[in-house]
Order: structure tokens, then sequence, then C-alpha cells
């Protein structure tokens, strides 16, 4: 994981509640090996780059940052308890001896133990066998501890035979009683690290408080400068805080010292911070964008490591990732790593690591689904509900017989194409008015006019032709998102026509589901009335997308935008309307914006010229695009509309180009394989609506590399009139 790249790579649980582990929780010493010890001695005491591990979603409960003096209690004495130094005969029993897996009697041992333990693991009292090590290779007499989850994690430096001074600036009633409970534990009222001045010297500091680079920064400068010889354990160095800021709310910071937040969390799903992500209730807001300087826990190390340049540091990979500093040449160092060594460099745990962390996040992305899908549920109950006392008021009360059911409709209704003006036609309305408009190549701004309104088409002066409306619900059952994204499109009531059949819809999403990990944007590509638009809007809250629309007419970007917001108005705020072709969107957006990775759904015009144009613009953003999804591959007409967008995919990545068919495949002798009666068009019999092809491995026949994309923009010629 580095600062340019934080997707490769939390303390207290995601909720805030400090849950307990059970008393026998899994702590397994490491076993030492007589060869290890001596072999790290001689070892160069340099600074090793961290474990990789990738970036995942749970935002960590730091302690608060209030600016408030510090309020220390005379530290307790209690008799101290020797240091736990076992020698390598007296080691924890390894797990087979322990009877982890259970018995022949006791079968279920081994999944009780795991039900009882909290589904995110976080505790830093996991590391118990870890901070044992560090105890048998030096004396910890005294130990500083910042953020301070429940207790658990303090009483387990106490074992190590410490007087423990517990850092916390707004303890709860819970965590006082804990800590008055145990004479080995002070608790001491304040901010850290301001708070760090008025305590003694520790051999140890246990790092696990507010979890951004400014704070973390001014702990490390003051404890290597007053406390050169202290062993320093961080949490909290690997993802999401490893490469990103999280700040308590509100937070104490100058604003120089904080990156811009976000509402959410981080997913390892998507690079992105969204709602379904690790998010801590309100409680605290993470930096908007991840790595860069300046930016995380693991940064902040890394910047005082520079600094000061004779201290060595190495990664457990495990719940978060621990931290451990210490001085080259101090007391225990070399033992220290020497100990910690088959934990450091365990490709395992850093495999298992990344696992836990995008297990969990998926798991918070089912809860948001099945949310939604209560919510929808609820809603869609009340308006049955209501159209029902509705009926029977009309058949005159609720003791007469009701009506029939009619039966569900089981074939995919004709898709006539709404009439178009003609290839030239378009191209001379680009030309003679659209780009003589202030708002071309922009992003618009909604229309709040229409806004209220029952009929928004009919003010902006869109017709209706056949009012087709993709059955969604037809792929009922296959997909959680696409049923919850039926259901809202079934519940708003919008008059609007579809130009596309729901098995579009769905194969078409089935690939975005599929592929989302590995994008940042939908672009949608020819608007018209939001159908494929909206789809698509269902997938920005669940999945972390960015929607962006893209058509020449401002008019069909005002409805299919404000069919979103009827839909999906959580959405909104992620989707963009851009008024212009798609070569100027390349040119105006996706040029500059090298950390994008669309994903372009192409529904606009649908003629061999404008096509090979609109592709030819991908070619010079290729690394930014995932993949193409373009719409009515086999669509033909009169000769004077150019329907051949098959012929055009095949011109820039010839006949061989590698694709998944999605769409509809319709039958010889259904109405859509014959001539429509608005402007001639039909469909291919047999052969898919559509092709979806992935940017990955493709050879491009054109454009040639010595063209630029100034070649495929429209042309400005003399206004219309």
């Amino acid at each position: 994981m580095t600062r340019s790249d934080p997707g490769a790579g939390s303390g207290t649980n995601e909720t805030g509640a400090q849950e307990s582990l059970p008393e026998d929780a899994l702590t397994a010493e490491a076993p030492e090996s007589p060869e290890a010890a001596p072999e790290a001695a001689e070892a160069p005491e340099t600074a090793v780059e961290p474990v990789e591990a990738a970036e995942t979603a749970v935002l960590v409960q730091p302690a608060d940052e209030t600016d408030t003096e510090p309020v220390r209690k005379p530290a307790k004495r209690a008799p101290r308890k020797t240091t736990r130094k076992k020698a390598a005969d007296d080691a924890a029993p390894g797990i087979f001896a322990a009877g982890f897996a259970g018995t022949r009697d006791e079968p279920h041992r081994q999944a009780r133990a795991a039900r009882e333990q909290p589904l995110l693991l976080h505790s830093m009292s996991l590391f118990r066998s870890l901070f044992e090590a560090i105890a048998r290779s030096r004396e910890i007499g005294t130990v500083v501890e910042v953020g301070v989850e429940s207790g658990r994690a303090s009483a387990v430096y106490a074992d190590l035979g410490a007087t423990v001074h517990c850092v916390e600036p707004h303890p709860s009633d819970e965590l006082r009683a804990a800590l008055d409970a145990d004479p080995r534990l002070n608790l001491v009222e304040g901010r850290s690290p301001d708070v760090l001045a008025e305590l003694p010297a520790a051999d140890l500091y246990v790092l696990d408080g507010d979890h951004n680079y400014a704070v973390v920064r001014e702990e490390l400068a003051w404890i290597m400068k007053n406390a050169p010889d202290a062993v320093v354990a961080l949490h909290d160095v690997l993802w999401p805080n490893g490469r990103r800021d999280a700040y308590h709310r509100p937070s104490p910071l100058a604003a120089g010292d904080a990156h811009p937040s976000a509402e959410g969390g981080p997913t390892v799903w998507h690079d992105e911070v969204t709602p379904l992500g690790f998010a801590g209730e309100g409680d605290y807001t993470v930096a908007a964008h991840a790595g860069g300087e300046r930016n995380g826990v693991l940064t902040a190390v890394e910047d005082a490591l520079t600094e000061a340049g004779d201290w060595r540091f190495e990664i457990v990979p495990a719940v978060f990732g621990l931290g451990v500093l210490a001085r080259t040449g101090s007391p225990g160092a070399a033992e220290i790593f020497a100990a910690l060594r088959p934990y450091t460099s365990s490709d395992l745990l850093a495999a298992m690591e990344n696992n836990r962390i995008a297990l969990y996040t998926r798991v918070l992305q089912l809860q948001h689904e099945a949310e939604a899908r209560t919510e929808d549920a609820t809603r869609m109950a009340e308006t049955i509900a209501a159209q029902q006392q509705e009926l029977e008021k009309l058949r005159g009360g609720p003791d007469r017989p009701a009506a029939p059911a009619a039966a569900p409709r089981r074939e995919e209704p004709a898709v006539p194409k709404e009439e178009k003006p003609r290839s030239a036609e378009v191209s001379d309305y680009v030309s003679t008015v659209a780009v003589h408009h202030d708002t071309w190549g922009t992003f618009l701004e909604p229309d709040a006019s229409i806004a209220g309104l029952e009929n928004p088409h009919e003010a902006l002066g869109i017709p209706i032709l056949s009012g087709h409306h993709a059955d969604l619900k037809a792929f009922a059952g296959y997909n959680t998102v696409f049923d919850r994204i039926a259901d809202r499109v079934a519940g708003v009531n919008l008059a609007y026509e579809d130009q596309c059949s729901a098995n579009h819809y769905f194969d078409v999403f089935t690939r975005i589901e599929r592929d989302h990990h590995e994008a940042t944007r939908i672009v949608e590509v020819g608007v018209f009335m939001g159908g494929s638009s909206t789809v698509f809007a269902g997938c920005v809250e669940p999945m972390g997308f960015e929607l962006d629309l893209v058509d020449v007419n401002p008019v069909y970007l005002q409805f299919a935008y404000e069919r979103i917001r009827r839909t999906f108005p959580g959405a909104t705020p992620r989707v963009r309307m851009f008024y212009g072709d798609l070569p100027t969107y390349v040119q105006k957006v996706l040029v500059p914006e090298a950390a994008t990775r669309a994903i372009v759904h192409h529904d606009g015009a649908h003629d061999f010229n404008q096509v090979v144009k609109d592709i030819s613009s991908l070619y010079f953003v290729r690394d930014r695009v995932h993949s193409l999804a373009i719409q009515d591959t086999h669509l033909r007409g009169l000769i004077e509309h150019f329907n051949f967008v098959d012929a055009a995919v095949y011109a820039m990545f010839g006949v061989d180009v590698k694709y998944e068919p999605v769409g509809a495949r319709y039958e010889e002798g259904s109405s859509v394989t014959h001539p429509n009666q608005w402007n001639g068009n039909y469909f291919l019999a047999g052969m898919s609506e559509g092709m979806y092809i992935p940017f990955d491995g493709v050879e491009w026949k054109y454009p040639h590399p010595s063209m630029d994309l100034e070649t495929f923009l429209p042309v400005k010629r003399d206004p219309a009139g």
C-alpha cells in the first residue's frame, strides 16, 4: 500500500459498542525458534516496507480529541506482578493440543466459540501473545495507552507487570467503573498528544486514539524526542485508515490539518466513500479521498521514520494492522523484531486479513440491501392497501366480490424506437444549434420547475409514442438489488416510454454488478426518457458508483434526471447531466479525470458514422474505460438512418472482437422483426439486442495512433436561421 495507491492494504467496532471477547478467545503464541533470535540480531536494523494489504471498509472509533485540560488521577500503587517471561518449553500449547478443533464427542466446539465472538474482530486484546513476546524481550514497567476500549486491552498491558496510564478524553461511566476495579490501571482524562508531557516516560506506548495523520504524527514526534528507548505499538496502520484519515465529530483539528471529509465510509469493493461502507453512525467522518500526503496513520509513521532515521518499523497484517516501532539499538529492539518475525512476514495473515475485510464490507452491503428491500416492501404494502380501499369504494363496498386478476404478461412487448432526426439532421442540429449554446460541453443544473409536475414530459415537449414500459419484474427473484430497482421503478407514477427490453436492462445490470469493484462511474450516452439511466441510478448507492448522463438534447437530460430523482432520491448527489456528445464529454471530463474508471453505456445515435466517432473518442481515454455496453447493435431501418451499429463495432475492433451478448433475441416473425410504423426500424431475428465489450485486451483497428481527439469533435458551423 503506497500513498499514490491507497487501495492496496480498525480499533473499536463500527457502532461504537464495546464488545468483549470470550476469555478463551484464540491468542495462540508463535513458538520461539532457537535460531530466530541470533539470526535477527545479526540482521541490519533498517526500516522495512510495510506488508501490502487491500483497503476495506470500517470506520475506526478514535478517542475524542476535544481541547480539554488533562485531569489526572493519582496513580494507584498495586503490588507489581512479575513480568511474564516464559521459557520456550513453557509456551502455550498448540492449537491441536488445546482442543481448538473439538473432539469426536464434542465436534461443535470451534463453531460455538466462533459464534460467541463479535462478527468483526477489532480489539487490541487479540494481540495479547504479541505484547507478551515484547515483554519477554525487554522490561515493560510503564505503559501509556492512548484510546481506551473497554478496559480489556488495558488489563492485557497490566498483565505484563506494568502500571498502565489510560488516556481517554471523555470516558463513559462503564469505562470508569472498569478501570476503577483494577488498581493497576490509572485513568487520565485529557487529549493526546497534549497529555503525554504530564505522564512519566513509558516503556511502551500504545496508540489507538484519533486515526488521522495530524494527531499520530504529533504523538510520534513527542515520543521519539522524549522517550527514545520506548517501544511504540500503533493500531489501524492498514486499511481503512492506513492511507485515509478519520476525524472525530466535532474535530478539534485546525482546518489546515484535516482533509475534506465525506459522509459514509470506505469499502473494499471500490475506492470511493459510500453510505454502504464502514461508518461510525455519524460519530466520525473520513477523508473524502485516500492517499497523497499527510493522509492516514501509516503515512504519519513513514514521515516520522524519515525524520528520525534510526528507527525500525514492522507491521503485523491482522485486525486492521498492528505496527511496532522501536529505535535501532534500544533495549530489546532486535529481540522484539525477531520474536515478531513469524507474524510480520506472514503472507497467510495478510491474505486472511484481506479476506476478512472483504467479507465484512460485503455483509454491510447486504445489510443495506435488506434494509432497502424492507423499506420498499413496506411502501408497496401501504400503496396496495390504499389502492384496495379505493377499489372497494368504486365497487360499492368491501362485501362485493373482486374481479379476477389479470393474467401476468409472459412476453416482452415490441420495443418501437422513437422517431429521431436522420443522421445528417442530428449532425446539423449539433453543429448549427447545440454547440452555440453557452451550456454546451458543461454540466447542467436540474430544472426545478418540473419537480412538482404530474407530467413533466408535457412541459418539456417530449412526445410519447408507444408508451412501452419494460417489465423489470419479469426478472424477480434473480437478484436482490435488481428486485429493489424494479420495485422502485414500478412505484413511481410517471408517464414515460422505454426504448430497451427488460432483458437488456437486466443483462447490462448483471455485468455492472459483476464488475463494479473495477469501476468508479457509469456513463450513460443517449438518455431519452431515462429507462437505462434509472436502472443505473439504482446501482449508485449499493455499489458506490457515480453516474454521468450524456446527451445532445438537454430536454431528455432534464426528464431522465427528474425520473431518477423521483425513483432514487438518495442517488441524485452522485448524478450529473452533461450537455454534449460523447467526444465532447471525453474531452471535457474523462481526459482531465485520470483516476476515473468508467463503464460506458451507449444508446445514443445509432447511425454508423456517429457510432464510429463516439467509440473513436474512447480510444484516447482507453485506460479510463473499463467496458462498453452498446445497444441496438442489430437494429436496422431505412437506409438514410444508417442503422449499422454492429458494423461500427467491427470497424473499430475487428470482426473477431470478444463481447458478451446482452438483451433480447427476437424470433423470426415477431412484431419487432418487421419495420415499425414510425421510422421503419426493426431488429434482426435471432440476434442479441446489444453487446458488452470489456476494454482489457481489445485490439483497436481505428483510429490510427497519429490521429487526435479533435478529429472526432463536432464541427461548429454558422448558427441556424
